[in-house]
């Protein structure tokens, strides 16, 4: 086998893989729509997000540690 041959060989696998790759992208895609189907925000959620938003951005927010304190929870994971 020469080295052309090779390197022909080498380009063929990865055309191949290439090919692989873009179609589980297209799948996960399809599978991606199928199970976290997409939801419009209403004007009073979007207001309500800006407003949170802006909270954290203040540094007006609550650690994760104290909501289960607060709440009685176990730290999971």
């Amino acid at each position: 086998m020469t080295a052309q041959a090779s390197l022909d060989e080498v380009y063929a696998e990865v055309k191949r893989m290439r090919r692989e790759l873009k179609s589980l992208e297209k799948n996960l895609s399809n599978l991606e729509a199928t199970l976290i189907p997409e939801e419009k925000a209403s004007p009073e959620e979007i207001k309500e997000l800006k407003a949170l938003k802006r909270e954290a951005l203040r540094g007006e927010c609550v650690s994760l540690e104290d909501v289960l304190k607060k709440h009685g929870a176990k730290k999971s994971a």
